[in-house]
Parts: structure tokens; sequence; C-alpha cells
């Protein structure tokens, strides 16, 4: 449970919930979070992204490739832990390290508290911060082991880029705690995602599918 949070099963009807806000309080769901102890590890951060505000797009941008170096690192898949401590956003903020998906989404509700409007990209492969009013197509990826680099979507070879709003990006988000808890075996994690991932405005297609995975898992509990 959260502590001073909107529970996650009340943001999931808004439609302009911040990607941030929803995955701290997704994380919330899991384990007990604390407001003070986010806010206190999001502060160095909110503090030196702020005065981006005033800059053009593109300076945000580059500033915040500087900042969110200093602040936050993906870690490569061999340093990952077995639990699912990499996936929740509040300990990604305090450890400053994580999976990419968590590492971008406490980028963006560290941005979003300094007043920047960042948003999330996507494709199969990877996760990246863009701004919206930015006409080049420039992104920002958290890089494995490594500091954040800005790079030119026309260079990837990811032609599905996307953009992903807040649920979008809890979904995936899910998806990697459902396949992490799979192969752990922590069934209670992996039943509490499956019964989350319902929570959100799926398509029939998608819906239909939780459904089926929701059934599976608590089949194995029989």
């Amino acid at each position: 449970m959260a502590d001073g949070f909107v529970p996650f099963h009340a943001l999931t009807s808004s439609d302009d919930v911040a990607h941030g806000e929803l995955a701290v309080a997704l994380g919330a769901e899991f384990e007990t979070v604390r407001a003070a102890s986010l806010d206190a590890a999001l502060a160095p951060m909110v503090a030196e992204l702020a005065p981006l505000t005033s800059g053009s797009p593109a300076e945000q941008l580059l500033g915040a490739e500087a900042i969110l170096s200093r602040h936050l690192q993906a870690e490569a898949r061999e340093h990952r832990d077995l639990g699912i401590g990499d996936l929740l956003p509040h300990e990604v903020a305090e450890r400053g390290r994580g999976h990419e998906l968590a590492v971008a989404l406490v980028a963006l509700e560290a941005a979003r508290r300094a007043g920047l409007e960042l948003s999330l990209v996507a494709s199969t492969e990877a996760v990246y911060l863009a701004h919206p009013e930015l006409d080049e197509p420039v992104l920002l990826a958290p890089e494995p082991e490594a500091d954040w680099q800005l790079l030119d979507a026309r260079e990837l070879d990811q032609p599905e880029l996307s953009w992903q709003c807040a649920h979008e990006a809890a979904a995936l988000l899910l998806s990697l705690i459902l396949e992490r808890t799979h192969e752990t075996g922590h069934i209670a994690h992996e039943l509490l995602a499956a019964e989350l991932s319902l929570v959100l405005p799926l398509d029939d297609d998608e819906q239909e599918r939780m459904q089926t995975q929701l059934a599976s898992v608590r089949a194995r509990l029989n």
C-alpha cells in the first residue's frame, strides 16, 4: 500500500494521469511506498531539472541528458536480481538503478515534478524519453551501465516506435513483472500483476488475453 498516494485502481480511470504517477501507484500495490522517502529520493533530480523549463524543447532534452546521467542508470540484465525491485519505480528512485523501463518512468516522474513535459516512446526492443513539442525526432535513451544518450530516431533500426500513454506504460511494466514472477515462481506477485492488468483500459483482444492469463495463474494455485 502507499502512504499519501492515490491508489492505482483510482488512477486508471483517468485519461490524463501522468506516467510516473501511475507507475508509482502500481509499485505501491506490491509493497509499501512512503511518500516522504520517494520525495527525498527524487528531490535532487527535480531541483536540477526545474531550471530547464525556461529552455526550448531541444534545450530541455539536452539538459536532461546530463542530469539524468548523474542520477539514474539502467542496469545490464546480468546485474539484475531475481526479485522485482528493479521494476518498482520507488525502489529504482531510491537506488538510482533499475530496469530501463522503470528508470524511464522514474525520470518522467522527476520531470513532471520539475515542470517538464517529457513523455515515453517505445518499440518492442527499447524505451526512450521524448519531448512532444519537439519537431525533430530526437530521443533520450537510458543506456545500460552507461550515461543517457540523445539519439536520432531516423538512425535507429526500429520502425515500430510509438508514443506510450501512462496506461500503456503501466501495461508494459506489468508485463515485465508477470514474466519475471513466472520465471522465479513468485506466484503471489504473478497473480497480483495479472489482476492489476485487468484494471487497465484494455482493448477487447488484450482483455481476453489477460483473462486467460489470470485464469492460468489461478489454476496453478489450486
